[in-house]
């Protein structure tokens, strides 16, 4: 005896009648879904969107940078080095002067005035700025990788490495320009008849940060100057776990006796907290497990849409229609209105791509198409399983209880 058999064309024009005719509720299955999907993904997204407006704030405000002190023991060139370092955005020396820059325009005032390396200009351009600067994601490891900081630490004691290039100008403190309304790029005259080009304009905001660069001059100087400095300053994200060691390479030698000074390493701004693991947040946060409830709710909702046809599958399979057969037919109608939901929420996902950039926005769209994948193969599964449990034989029982 043969058994029935349904051709491929019979199962698909059966498939597309139930959707244009609205058998199937396609339209109303579709939006639900993407209702679903947009309220799990945007939640996901809100949340990772504040762990990283929390890290800029950290970083901005100078939680990530660090400051070794050690007066007249810093090594410049070897402090300008440490840039190349994984995961150092910038490195440099300060040094104090009993100088002041006495302006022509504010003759009774003098600016004091502070010599920087070339490195250093980089930290304090970058004081106030989060970690939209430089690449890598913004939600990203703490650690760097040991081998990188190896190679690092041995092109700093040897000397190797690139050097940070010279700037042109001096660097004035936002509370210093204001007066004169001056830019990167204007001249200001001075007192004793010279000129001055301003090299940029930085932010120190009374926010809890070291003191004593509110209002400053920085001049450049270079870093392999014959005077030794007093600091030397790294601001790193994500942070090296032995970023404070790798700190006193830039000290020229220990200082002995019994008053020996100590190298103090220290952290420029610790209002935010003393430490801030992005990457542990983002892995500890509740959305992380959105796409398993995404896959949970499809599988009910596919479940819940197909089983509401009992009646009419148990008719099919009375008529003949092979469960097989009418398993692709269900599963086909269910695959159209899930992608359908897909395309509806796409513009979420393609908005939070064009508002990141680069490994940020790969990393995002990552996490963020989990959901939607989640929720087609819930609802899926959520289908099948309503159609192979249906059987001819309730067929009755379907009818009376319609």
């Amino acid at each position: 005896m043969n058994r029935p058999h349904m051709r491929l064309a019979g199962m698909l024009g059966e498939a597309w009648r139930d959707l244009i005719t609205g058998t199937s509720h396609a339209c109303a299955l579709a939006v639900g879904l993407a209702c679903l999907m947009a309220l799990l993904a945007g939640a996901d997204w809100l949340t990772i969107a504040a762990i990283q407006k929390q890290t800029d704030e950290y970083v901005a405000s100078g939680g990530s940078t660090w400051i070794m002190e050690y007066n007249n023991r810093v090594d410049g060139a070897a402090c300008d080095r440490l840039a190349s370092l994984d995961g150092v955005q910038a490195a440099g020396a300060v040094r104090q002067t009993d100088r002041k820059m006495t302006f022509a325009a504010l003759p009774s005032t003098g600016v004091p005035v502070m010599e920087i390396t070339p490195g250093a200009a980089n930290v304090f351009m970058l004081s106030t700025t989060g970690t939209g600067w430089g690449s890598g994601a913004a939600v990203a490891s703490n650690a760097a990788s040991g081998s990188a900081v190896a190679s690092g630490a041995e092109s700093i004691v040897a000397g190797g490495g690139t050097s940070a290039a010279p700037v042109d100008g001096v660097l004035l403190s936002k509370e210093a320009a204001d007066p004169f309304a001056v830019s990167a790029g204007q001249t200001l005259a001075l007192k004793d008849g010279r000129n001055v080009t301003v090299a940029g304009v930085f932010d120190w905001p009374d926010d809890g940060r070291k003191s004593g660069f509110s209002y400053a001059a920085l001049t450049p100087v270079p870093a392999d100057s014959e005077a030794a400095f007093n600091q030397c300053w790294v601001r790193a994200w994500p942070e090296t776990e032995n970023l404070e060691s790798l700190l006193r390479l830039a000290g020229e030698g220990t200082a002995t006796g019994t008053e020996a000074e100590r190298p103090q390493i220290y952290k420029l701004n610790t209002s935010k907290g003393s430490a801030l693991d992005s990457a542990a947040l983002f892995g500890a946060r509740l959305t992380a497990y959105t796409p398993w409830i995404a896959l949970a709710a499809a599988l009910v909702l596919g479940y819940i849409a197909t089983r509401m046809r009992k009646l009419e599958m148990a008719s099919a399979l009375h008529c003949g229609v092979p469960k097989m057969a009418l398993l692709m037919q269900i599963g086909l109608e269910t695959l159209v209105w899930a992608v359908a939901g897909v395309l509806l929420v796409s513009p979420l996902l393609a908005w939070v791509w064009l508002e990141n950039r680069g490994d940020e926005a790969a990393a995002l769209t990552d996490v963020l198409l989990r959901v939607p994948v989640a929720a087609v193969v819930g609802v899926m599964l959520g289908a099948c399983a309503a159609v192979l449990l249906t059987r001819e034989s309730h067929l009755l029982k379907y009818f009376k209880n319609r």
